[in-house]
Order: structure tokens, then C-alpha cells, then sequence
């Protein structure tokens, strides 16, 4: 009897010591990895769900918007983090504004990363369309433009989803977004107009438009006079799908400007034009005209004169 409780005893301790040196064999392959890349082992990814930055928006009954903004913002954000918290922890944001006018929804993405690395492609889809980018900065924003349906109404549900992929697994946001109405009319004209600001070498004009009734592609396109130095700089307030060009026309001193877009009913446009010129007072712009489809839409402004 006492023999036999001693080997009982003594193969418990057998067994308990093979159990131990196994979970020994396994800490040590695990350490010898870490040892051979230099690396902690890959902790699972985070995500914190997207997070409603605007909860408290008007009623889309009761609310309207007009026609030259501002315009109703709600906003959200999502963020994956990754890799070992005390390394320290990575991560990455990615945010969204969304809002509608009287003819577009508009969703502005933008993408932050903890060690400030670009993302690839950053996509949103909406209306049945999806919008691209092959890649974004780092604290950059981009911005896509849908243009709404055209029997569209006040509160109507616009769901959109935005997709983005590089630095980690990717990333995908479910969201929507409740439509509001046009405010009535202003009874707004059409108006274009221009205003000398600053003069010397050193000069400064601004060219101001308002549309009566939205317009999809106009160009307003004018001079300046005796230009010197870099391109001017050309800054545009408001409208949508903005582009700007420039050029010199071969053996002339003038500067050419030209500004193309979409503007929306009631919307006023601002151009503020600086640049750097030979000489001081007189004329400091050629003529300036806003046309749409090949026809002018408003009178056009002669050349600005410094006093």
C-alpha cells in the first residue's frame, strides 16, 4: 500500500514537471521570436465606433437653408488604433462634414495619422455613385460634390458610406444625412462688379458675383495690367467646382485670369486678385466678364483706375 501511494505520488510529479517544461518550450519560442525581429508580438486593432460630432441639428421641418449658405453641417469621426499601447499605440482618424445646398451634397473627409503617413485611396459613395481619391495626406481634407436628384425634397434620408484603406486594415463609415429645404426667394438680381483695392506695385482687385438663378459651368474672365513677377495669387469666396487659370498672352505685359465653377441661386462669388506690377495709378485691369454657354449674364466691368 505505501509503495504504491509513492509511485502515484511520484507520477503526479513526473507529469506536473513535463506540463511545466512544455509551457517553458512554448514562453521560449515566443521570446525567441520576439528576440529574432526585434519586435513585441502584433496586438489585435481598436476600432472606436464613429462618433456623432453635431448630435443636435435643427429640425429638417422647420429649417431652411439659403441659397448662398450657410448650410446645416453635421459631422462624425472614426478611429482605429493598433500596435502595442506603451510602444507607443498608432493610430488613425477619419472624419467627415456633410451637408447639402440648393443643387449638391457635399461630404469633406479628412484623415489624420499618428505618425503623419498619407493614406491611399479615400472613397464615398452616395446616390448610387461613388467619388474618389487615390490618396490623402495626412491632416489633408477632400472634398466630393453629388449632385442631388431632381425631384429632390426637405427631408429626404441620404445614406452615404465612406471608404478608406492604407495605414492598417481599412476603414469603412455607414452614415446618412436628412436633407433641408430652400428658404424662399430673395428676390436677388443678377449683379457683377468690380473695385479697385490696392494700388502701387503692389495691387489688389476684387470682382464681385451674384447669380439670380443657379448656374452649372460660368467664366469670369478678365486682364491685369502691367504684370511683373510670379502668378498672381487668386483667391475665390464661395461657388462650387472652382478652377483657376492664368497665362500671358506671348509678347504682351498682361495677365490673363480666368475663374470657372457652379454657383448656386442667390450665391454671391467673391475674386480677390493680388499682384505684383512696373508701375503705379492709371488702369490697373483690362475688362472683365461673367458668361455661361458662350453668352455674357451680366454687363461686363470695364478696366478698374487707381485715384
Amino acid at each position: 500500500m505505501k509503495t504504491t501511494r509513492t509511485l502515484t505520488l511520484l507520477g503526479l510529479f513526473l507529469s506536473f514537471f513535463v506540463i511545466i517544461s512544455c509551457k517553458k518550450n512554448d514562453l521560449a519560442t515566443v521570446d525567441s521570436k520576439e528576440s529574432a525581429t526585434g519586435k513585441a508580438p502584433v496586438t489585435e486593432s481598436n476600432v472606436i465606433e464613429s462618433v456623432p460630432l453635431s448630435p443636435d441639428l435643427p429640425d429638417c421641418n422647420t429649417h431652411c437653408i439659403d441659397p448662398g449658405g450657410p448650410f446645416v453641417e453635421s459631422s462624425g469621426s472614426k478611429t482605429q488604433t493598433w500596435g502595442n499601447p506603451s510602444n507607443p499605440q498608432h493610430w488613425k482618424t477619419v472624419s467627415h462634414i456633410a451637408y447639402n445646398t440648393t443643387t449638391s451634397f457635399i461630404v469633406k473627409v479628412t484623415f489624420t495619422q499618428s505618425g503623419g503617413n498619407a493614406s491611399n485611396t479615400v472613397s464615398v459613395t452616395a446616390f448610387g455613385s461613388t467619388q474618389s481619391v487615390t490618396t490623402l495626406a495626412s491632416g489633408a481634407t477632400a472634398t466630393f460634390t453629388f449632385a442631388l436628384p431632381a425631384e429632390w425634397n426637405a427631408c429626404d434620408n441620404v445614406p452615404f458610406s465612406i471608404y478608406q484603406e492604407g495605414q492598417n486594415s481599412p476603414m469603412n463609415l455607414s452614415c446618412s444625412y436628412n436633407l433641408y429645404g430652400v428658404c424662399a426667394n430673395k428676390n436677388c438680381e443678377t449683379s457683377f462688379i468690380g473695385e479697385a483695392k490696392a494700388c502701387g506695385n503692389q495691387r489688389e482687385a476684387e470682382y464681385t458675383f451674384t447669380s439670380e438663378e443657379a448656374i452649372t459651368g460660368f467664366k469670369i474672365q478678365g486682364g491685369l495690367t502691367n504684370f511683373t513677377g510670379e502668378n498672381a495669387d487668386v483667391i475665390v469666396e464661395y461657388g462650387s467646382n472652382i478652377t483657376k487659370t492664368q497665362w500671358t498672352p506671348g509678347g504682351s505685359s498682361n495677365r490673363i485670369i480666368k475663374v470657372e465653377g457652379d454657383i448656386d441661386a442667390c450665391e454671391t462669388i467673391t475674386i480677390r486678385i493680388t499682384w505684383n506690377s512696373t508701375n503705379s495709378g492709371g488702369i490697373i485691369t483690362g475688362s472683365w466678364s461673367v458668361s455661361a454657354n458662350g453668352a455674357e449674364i451680366a454687363p461686363s466691368v470695364a478696366g478698374l483706375t487707381c485715384n
